[in-house]
């Protein structure tokens, strides 16, 4: 199944996410000659994606080598959004460690996907023929995916949201657990402290916490 492009005009919202210990795993495969697991692996992950667009439409708008970043209209709902969020998260947690994790000689400090969502205005445009994107946003977003495991926690299946993205598509849901966290972006507001949500996407009995 191959996904669909879905138009993105004006405010959007961002799911950038990543694979956590992408590197090491990427070096071990490596050492093995056996990358293309990992290759293969991605390609499953693809055709996931292109089912969950039958959940909740959004543009896989690109792959960064150990993620994509997702782009959703804003009149998405919030119910349709976590089910697209989970969904991922299951699919990975599911697929990894028997597709990739069991071939490899060392078993990574952390697995599984971070997450980092925003909204704002994007700026469409084309660039060799292709789709692309201008936006605080999409900086933003990639900013708090890279911060998920800061302060010590575990970082897998753990997305920081900006409190308007909580506020308008998240705070209404009952979710396995919501912190409130700072965290300073890079080249983001000068590196004062930026306030957000923690959120964790797999549902394991945690207790909510607003």
């Amino acid at each position: 199944m191959e996904y669909r492009r879905v138009p993105i005009n004006g405010q959007a919202l961002v799911v950038t996410f990543d694979m956590c210990s992408s590197s090491t795993v990427i070096e071990e495969l490596t050492k093995a000659c056996d990358v293309q697991r990992l290759s293969a692996f991605i390609t499953e992950l693809k055709r996931h994606l292109a089912e969950l667009q039958r959940v909740t439409p959004f543009d896989p708008y690109k792959f960064t080598g150990d993620g994509w970043i997702l782009l959703f209209p804003a009149e998405t709902p919030g119910p349709g959004l976590l089910a697209v969020l989970e969904g991922v998260c299951t699919f990975f947690a599911d697929r990894f460690p028997r597709s990739v994790l069991s071939y490899l000689p060392h078993r990574p400090k952390s697995i599984g996907l971070t997450f980092g969502i925003d909204k704002g205005e994007l700026i469409a445009m084309k660039m060799f023929k292709q789709p692309e994107y201008v936006g605080r946003a999409i900086n933003i977003a990639c900013r708090l995916q890279s911060a998920v495991g800061a302060k010590g926690r575990p970082p897998a299946y753990n997305a920081l949201v900006t409190n308007r993205v909580f506020n308008e598509y998240f705070a209404d849901l009952k979710l396995v657990r919501v912190d409130r966290v700072k965290r300073i972006l890079r080249n983001i507001n000068n590196g004062s402290t930026f306030r957000c949500r923690r959120i964790s996407l797999m549902r394991s009995g945690s207790r909510n916490v607003r």
